[in-house]
This record gives structure tokens, C-alpha cells and sequence, in this order.
């Protein structure tokens, strides 16, 4: 979603010399006047804003938009984190600024899950939401086009069959090409370890073997939704964590909705919660049958 949006917007920037693009992770800047700042900057407001009123930064803008006469399309990617932080009022700003000061500016915005904008106030979701472009998982004849673009790249020699492997197990993690590309590496390390001339399913069968929650998802059948695929990645990467530090690093979310996504994991036998002892009762959290890293 992100390169194709980027792609798109420079393209725009190239057409015409009138185009501002204001592009924001909201990840790195996921508040009101961090991302009115960045507007303000990108069109060339320099005055400084600490202290100064939100109605009277909007205002200011949109003098200096109208007249530069220049169209401003602001991208606010992973607009989850923005709306589950608590901080969508900025998007009522950013879509007032037509309404009441009659500027060109628009706002693209990327989620992961559309259900998140139900979280908006009905008033804001009504006055940003015209359109949604949706962008469906891959299937697996797409996904072993990718991986096998990278497959020939990284590798000298290779199996066609184990890419084909590879892209069975990403559909089977809800058609992510990322997880797709994550196996075909770890299988990569393993023909290298073994001194082999070419990856073949072995490796791969073998690679997923040892990320476990690969043969949990698929004898469950469960297809796994954003977030679960955040906390999985994290304690693929990790090994274990203890609750606190789990919810430490999903700052977008309340912890009664990660315990609910770990009990979720849990059922399917994907993650393993073991339960603590004693004053603050932490939980250990991590991928079934994992040893966990030290």
C-alpha cells in the first residue's frame, strides 16, 4: 500500500509544479500538532507554532495555501496508530480547512484494517471518508511471483517447488508476502548451512518446522488479522516476552485488547502463555514450542 501510494504521489509532485505531498508515519508522528506541523512546514509556514492555537495554525495555513494557490495532499500512513492513540480530531482540522477556508488540500489515509476508522467520532468519520481503495491479500500465484523475483536475486540455484512452498505457507498466514519472504530466507540459511547447492522444500519444510506457528496456522486453519501478525513477528523475533513488555511495545493498543488477540493466539495453538507467580503475576508470552531467546 505504502509504494504504490508513494509511487502514485510522486508522480502527482512530477505533473505539476502546484502540488505539495505531505507525507507522515504516523508511527514517528502520530499527534494532532506533530502532524499540523507538518503540514505548516511543508507549506511554508515557518512562524513557531509552540504555544500558539490550533484554530489560529489552521487559519494561517490556509492564507498561505491560497495564496501560493498550491494543491496540499497530506498522507497520514499507518492511520491505525493515529486513531487508536486517540489523536483523529486532527483529521476534522485537516478536512475544515476546504470546508471553511475553501483550500485544495486533501487527505489520504492508509490502515491496516478498515474496521479501525469505527472508532472515529461520526462526525469526523463523515467529513474524511469519501472513497476506499482496498487493497485484498495476496493469493499464492502472486506471492510465488514475488518471492520468486527475490528468489533469484538472493540465490545461485534454487527449486521452483520451494518457492511454490514458501508461498503456500505466506497464504496460509493471511497473504502476507512478508512472512513469505522471512521463511525463504530462514530455508536460505539453512541450504547454506548444510552446503547445499540449491534450496529445495526440504529447507523450507525445515525452516518452517522451526517457526512453529507456521504448522499451527495451517493444520488450524486460521488466518490472522494485523495485529496478530505484529505479535507473532515480535515473538518470533524475541523468543519470549513477559506481558508488560509486550504491551510496552504495542503502544496503539489497550492491554484488554492484546490479551484478548493473545487469547485468540493461544486457542490456536500458536503462542504458549504461561502464567506468573507471586506480586504482579507477569506473564510469560511466547511461540509454541519455542525455547525463547536469553
Amino acid at each position: 500500500k505504502t509504494v504504490v501510494l508513494k509511487h502514485v504521489m510522486m508522480q502527482m509532485a512530477e505533473y505539476s509544479a502546484k502540488v505539495r505531498i505531505v507525507y507522515v508515519n504516523c508511527w514517528h508522528m502520530g499527534t494532532r500538532f506533530g502532524i499540523l506541523g507538518e503540514v505548516a512546514r511543508n507549506v511554508g509556514y515557518l512562524s513557531p507554532m509552540k504555544g500558539a492555537a490550533v484554530e489560529d495554525v489552521i487559519r494561517r495555513m490556509a492564507e498561505i495555501i491560497k495564496r501560493r494557490n498550491i494543491f496540499v495532499v497530506v498522507v497520514l500512513d499507518e492511520m491505525d496508530r493515529l486513531v487508536a492513540s486517540g489523536h483523529g480530531d486532527v483529521l476534522y482540522d485537516l478536512s475544515r480547512m476546504n470546508e471553511v477556508y475553501g483550500v485544495k488540500l486533501s487527505v489520504v489515509g492508509v490502515v491496516n484494517e478498515i474496521e479501525t476508522l469505527t472508532a472515529l467520532d461520526p462526525r469526523i468519520r463523515s467529513s474524511v471518508i469519501n472513497k476506499d481503495v482496498e487493497f485484498k491479500a495476496y493469493d499464492v500465484p502472486t506471492l510465488k511471483e514475488i518471492l520468486m523475483e527475490r528468489a533469484k536475486k538472493a540465490f545461485r540455484a534454487y527449486d521452483p517447488d520451494a518457492v511454490g512452498v514458501c508461498a503456500a505457507y505466506a497464504f496460509k498466514f493471511g497473504g502476507d508476502a512478508r512472512m513469505g519472504i522471512s521463511l525463504l530466507l530462514s530455508a536460505g540459511r539453512i541450504a547454506e548451512k548444510k552446503g547445499l547447492q540449491k534450496l529445495d522444500v526440504k529447507c523450507v519444510e525445515e525452516a518452517a518446522a522451526q517457526k512453529s506457528y507456521y504448522s499451527k496456522i495451517e493444520k488450524a486453519e486460521v488466518v490472522l488479522g494485523e495485529a496478530e501478525k505484529r505479535i507473532v513477528g515480535l515473538l518470533e523475533e524475541r523468543g519470549e516476552m513477559k506481558s508488560g513488555d509486550l504491551y510496552k511495545c504495542l503502544p496503539d493498543m489497550n492491554e484488554r485488547t492484546i490479551r484478548n488477540y493473545l487469547n485468540k493466539l493461544g486457542e490456536s495453538g500458536i503462542i504458549e502463555i504461561i502464567e506468573g507467580a507471586g506480586q504482579g503475576r507477569s506473564r510469560i508470552i511466547r511461540l509454541k514450542n519455542s525455547k525463547g531467546k536469553k
